[in-house]
């Protein structure tokens, strides 16, 4: 099996290597023609078409063949070991060969989330806001060189993106179906790096009817806090099965 493994590995590589230096002679052919000087060194400039093929052939090359999963963190192992908390086994931002979340990520997303739900017991106890505050949602995101602005900076989308997901997946926890996004509001503190693990923690603030209010904050895990956000889900509306029935016979639909 290792030996299997380790020849795949030889492959991709070869293949990358192949593939990488011919696109290498053309991107160089293709800045010659152009007749202009180019400084490489130079951020702004926009990298020719087999650049930019070959960058993230190569990443994905490395990341399907020859990447291995990154240990976890040291303030993330307490995280993983919370007996309140378990991780999702599947998430909606899987880093696949397939995609360039591929790229943007350097490990898929892992979301700790309590194993309880949010009763309708809970909703209507006194204690509530107390219940409801005792919750929390910690989702583990780790950027790549790709999904950047600035050099080495990841993109503001990227960061919006994962707050997104990270919102959902606390709104999830509370065992309300599927919930939408109404509105995100985020300060952009300071500017994140790329290449290190992070963490993003959800606490809610309220739920009122289909509407759930919630605030987080992006860290390096280690108190430093790159930027926050609130928000808003709702849970969709149910439609009356009265009115689902009238509107088949309306439709003329059997």
């Amino acid at each position: 099996m290792a030996a299997g493994m380790s020849i795949k590995r030889m492959a991709a590589w070869a293949a990358g290597i192949t593939v990488s230096a011919g696109i290498g002679v053309s991107s160089l052919r293709h800045a010659s023609n152009d007749g202009a000087a180019v400084d490489d060194k130079d951020w702004r400039r926009l990298p020719s078409k087999g650049e930019v093929f070959r960058s993230k052939l190569g990443g994905l090359l490395f990341h399907t063949w020859v990447s291995s999963r990154p240990p976890l963190s040291d303030w993330e192992i307490p995280i993983a070991q919370d007996p309140n908390l378990h991780m999702h086994p599947r998430v909606s931002r899987l880093a696949t060969s397939a995609s360039s979340d591929g790229l943007i990520l350097k490990d898929m997303p892992r979301v700790y989330a309590p194993f309880t739900k949010f009763t309708d017991e809970d909703m209507q106890a006194e204690d509530k806001a107390e219940r409801l505050a005792k919750r929390e949602v910690k989702c583990v995101w780790h950027f790549g060189d790709d999904g950047v602005g600035h050099p080495l900076t990841v993109h503001g989308g990227c960061i919006a993106m994962a707050f997104d997901e990270s919102f959902g997946h606390a709104f999830m926890s509370l065992g309300r179906g599927p919930g939408y996004t109404a509105f995100i509001h985020i300060n952009y503190k300071v500017p994140l790096p790329t290449g290190n693990p992070t963490l993003i923690d959800i606490e809610f603030e309220k739920v009122e009817g289909r509407k759930v209010y919630m605030k987080g904050n992006l860290s390096d895990g280690k108190g430093r806090i790159f930027s926050d956000a609130t928000c808003l889900f709702v849970q969709p509306r149910q439609a009356d099965p009265m009115e689902q029935a009238q509107a088949k016979v309306d439709s003329g639909a059997s």
